[in-house]
């Protein structure tokens, strides 16, 4: 799968716009756990491999910065020292949060690793094999920030490739694609996205 995607033109339909911007791809560093499914997981099911609580805690603490963002600009515009400082005030609770995770087992338990993902999936390496459309539960957790999620997927490609390590021997490359993704996952990945976008950019015109 391609990791770029460029907009032939402009376009003002929200539709087309969602559909191209899912095609958006970008490459990023994470931790992926899979577990493997019988079936179709119902909509209101337990997910089968539940991150611990302050993961959670975590992802609720961005998605409430997120939610402020219009908020602070609102104040912004009465006070720009206000609205600083509390934009400090936020960042300084999401970087202890994210300390936090860091010093827990379950921040070192799996490797990291770069992969490919866009809205509506996600391409990374794994050691095991699965059956093509086989569906897993897959834990995502970005890096270095660790905001996380529980996603369904859908096994679109598995392609054995040599490790170049002889204890590691094949591995293979994962094409997923997401399954029953809820919208405010959808969302937080495509923020993630747009933000490393703005990254990769800002890195370009600083010549890094």
């Amino acid at each position: 799968m391609d990791d770029t995607f460029k907009m032939n033109k402009p376009t003002n339909n929200k539709e087309d716009v969602s559909e191209q911007r899912e095609y958006i791809r970008i490459k990023d560093s994470a931790v992926i756990r899979l577990s493997s499914l019988a079936g179709v997981p119902l909509k209101d099911s337990s997910f089968p491999m539940p991150l611990p609580a302050h993961f959670k805690l975590l992802n609720d603490i961005v998605s409430s910065h997120a939610e402020e963002g219009q908020l602070l600009h609102a104040v912004e515009s009465d006070s720009t020292a206000t609205a600083k400082y509390l934009k400090i005030v936020n960042q300084k609770i999401q970087s202890l949060a994210q300390l936090i995770i860091a010093s827990h087992p379950d921040a070192t338990k799996f490797p990291e690793q770069q992969i490919s993902i866009s809205e509506t999936g996600v391409d990374f390496y794994n050691a095991k094999k699965r059956e093509i459309d086989s569906l897993v539960a897959l834990n995502l957790i970005f890096m270095p920030d660790y905001l996380s999620f529980e996603l369904y997927a859908k096994v679109i490609t598995c392609t054995p490739i040599s490790s170049g390590d002889d204890d590691l021997g094949t591995i293979y490359r994962y094409g997923l694609q997401f399954v029953n993704i809820e919208e405010q996952d959808k969302d937080r990945i495509a923020r993630r996205i747009f933000h490393k976008q703005l990254e990769e950019r800002r890195k370009q015109r600083l010549g890094q």
